[in-house]
């Protein structure tokens, strides 16, 4: 009998389906199949992807680190609001970084009555671990930065290489973070060297960086303090710049060039911590035949305080060993205003225990002015004693409204034989206003910051100013004099 058309169809279709549809036609069950089926690559075909870019990228990848400036206390969707970020480089298992100054330039830079933003690295296996900034160098455009590692823990830091050999045109490659995007991978060649190029800097100086690599590698806004390698995977260089409105032209720091800049500026004492808030006590370090040695202390600072002597050799930092100018950084910077400092000095043959109390850099510096230091007092806290200087200040003004002071500075600890003391100024006095000319003669102007007091008194170097002091509720008026030193 022949086939109707219908008969024929519905065996072409099953034809169609192939075996597996035939046997669920008739009954039995089959394992479902796609039609992409995976053909998995042989150890020649691994072999044959696995090319130098690749094999470099593993070697290096897991010490590049991704940096975030978060504002702690504002949060989106439950987490810190990130203010900025950037690329770094481990250098050490103990977590030393380098990166670009300008990617940590508003830690650095900050007034001591902003709002303080805090380092967070990721790691590329995921971990992610707050950091301080150790020392920095604008003019280089270079930072270090410490991770707070857990006890015992390590991290892979990156294999350092030379770049003076570097030849135009060979293969190079950029690891970094940029636009968000971590671990970012581009290559290219190195296009030229000894390139020049000019930028505005986050302090509002326009800077000039020499001697940089150029590459056509995409560097992207988060890229800077990246790593840029050769195609061994060795680091030979720190991405700094892209040229704007150019495309496939990006720049780096030769690491020959980061060298030098991390021995002669990094790891010197003058370099430490340089913001607002980072703790001193007022010693430059040197190393010399084999230990950190005090090269000098500057007079007035906790350290002359504690009787530290230029010529001693700082051996331990409380409970820790100190052998590089490195180690005491990384202890300085753990170190916390108003609470003691424990050193251990060699001074000749005998050992000498010394306890400097650090203060902040800003309050160094009118420490060293006129012998005081204060405490910066916000509003919020402690809103009766900013409410009662306020009426002080605008007393005389015949003002029926006035805005409250965001915040004042008290008196915390007077030197002996300082200006401060010389006056009569005591401990828990507020210093309610400066004078200075004005266009219709004197004015009072407030202070409310450190980093003020400390502009003003910088610019008063070697002569007086006049001042007004709330004490209980006195109103007293003083010219004290100011010194002509720098503590740093």
């Amino acid at each position: 009998m022949q086939p109707t058309p219908l008969r024929s169809f519905a065996v072409l279709w099953m034809a169609c389906l192939g075996p597996a549809a035939l046997a669920q036609q008739a009954g039995g069950l089959v394992q479902r199949t796609s039609p992409l089926q995976v053909v998995e690559p042989d150890a020649a075909e691994r072999d044959l992807r696995m090319t130098p870019i690749v094999r470099a990228v593993q070697r290096a990848a897991d010490s590049v680190v991704s940096i975030y400036l978060q504002a702690p206390h504002v949060l989106a969707r439950g987490g810190p609001v990130t203010e900025g970020q950037g690329s770094g480089v481990i250098l050490d298992e103990a977590g030393l970084v380098i990166t670009n100054w300008h990617v940590v330039a508003p830690i650095v830079l900050a007034d001591s009555h902003e709002r303080r933003l805090e380092l967070a690295v990721k790691l590329r296996d995921g971990r992610t671990r707050a950091a301080q900034v150790l020392s920095s160098s604008a003019n280089r455009d270079l930072a270090l930065l410490q991770l707070s590692l857990e006890p015992g823990e390590k991290v892979k830091p990156a294999e350092i290489g030379r770049s003076a050999d570097l030849m135009i045109g060979e293969t190079l490659i950029a690891i970094g973070n940029p636009q968000g995007h971590a671990n970012t991978v581009t290559s290219g060649v190195l296009s030229a060297n000894g390139r020049t190029i000019q930028v505005r800097a986050p302090d509002g100086n326009v800077r000039s960086y020499n001697d940089l690599l150029q590459t056509d590698a995409a560097i992207n806004q988060g890229n800077s303090g990246g790593a840029l390698l050769d195609i061994t995977g060795k680091l030979v260089g720190i991405n700094n710049a892209m040229a704007m409105g150019a495309e496939n032209i990006g720049f780096a720091i030769p690491m020959d060039i980061v060298r030098q800049v991390f021995e002669k500026e990094l790891v010197q004492s003058g370099s430490f911590a340089t913001a607002a808030d980072s703790p001193w006590i007022g010693i430059e370090i040197a190393e010399k035949d084999g230990g950190v040695v005090v090269s000098d202390v500057v007079a007035g600072s906790p350290a002359a305080t504690a009787g530290i002597h230029a010529g001693d050799v700082v051996e331990r930092i409380a409970d820790q060993p100190v052998r590089s100018s490195l180690d005491y950084l990384r202890r300085m910077v753990d170190a916390r205003p108003r609470q003691p400092f424990a050193l251990s000095l060699r001074r000749g043959g005998k050992t000498i225990e010394a306890t400097p109390v650090p203060v902040t850099r800003t309050n160094a510096t009118v420490l060293a002015a006129i012998g005081a230091e204060f405490d910066q007092v916000s509003a919020e806290s402690d809103a009766t004693l900013v409410r009662a200087a306020t009426v002080a200040f605008y007393r005389d003004s015949g003002r029926l409204s006035v805005p409250i002071l965001p915040a004042i500075l008290r008196l915390a600890s007077i030197q002996p034989g300082s200006p401060a003391e010389s006056i009569g100024l005591q401990k828990g006095d507020v210093l309610l206003a400066v004078f200075a000319p004005g266009r219709f003669g004197e004015r009072e102007y407030p202070v409310t910051s450190l980093t003020d007091l400390a502009r003003l008194l910088e610019q008063r170097r070697g002569k007086s100013l006049r001042i007004a002091i709330l004490r209980g509720n006195e109103d007293l008026v003083g010219t004290i004099d100011v010194r002509d030193g720098d503590p740093r």
